[in-house]
């Protein structure tokens, strides 16, 4: 009897805006991320790709969540991801006002937040987690959309402005 290949669980319901599923080498892209329960990234740059061209106000907050390396290398993969999951909920609380929530890379989580106070709603939101004292720890910093600016651009200024917070 042959081994049946591993298939990872799809939420059956799209993303908020999304058309459901995003086109790779391997198949359709999950609709949200199996761990977090969040946008997956490619979804992420797809949204930002169709949203900065618009030039409608656009900021983002970034999460990166503290220790989970050495979680995963000292309490095994389920305690890791359990501590994402939880930095995914504290997210999730404090970007009501966001249009995206995602998952960007292994341990960063992002919210976007679009319209005239989406620079304040971001920044409120990186204060919020700064503040909290529960688990897991998170660093978070927000970052507005610059004018013409491509999502990997972005992207990138926002991992920048993660490293110097």
């Amino acid at each position: 009897m042959r081994p049946v290949p591993h298939t990872p669980r799809r939420s059956p319901v799209a993303p908020r805006g999304a058309s459901g599923t995003e086109a790779s080498a391997d198949g359709p892209a999950p609709l949200r991320d199996y761990v977090t329960g969040l946008d997956p990234r490619g979804l992420l740059e797809q949204r930002l790709s169709t949203l900065l061209p618009i030039g409608k106000p656009l900021a983002m907050v970034i999460v990166d969540v503290i220790g989970l390396k050495a979680v995963n290398e000292q309490e095994g993969f389920l305690a890791g991801d359990a501590l994402l999951r939880a930095a995914a909920d504290r997210l999730r609380d404090v970007a009501t006002e966001s249009a995206i929530v995602a998952r960007l890379g292994g341990d960063e989580l992002v919210a976007v937040f679009l319209g005239d106070k989406a620079g304040e709603s971001a920044q409120r939101a990186a204060d919020a987690l700064a503040r909290a004292a529960s688990q897991p720890g998170l660093r978070a910093a927000s970052l507005a959309a610059a004018e013409a600016e491509t999502s990997a651009e972005f992207i990138e200024r926002l991992y920048a402005t993660l490293r110097r917070s």
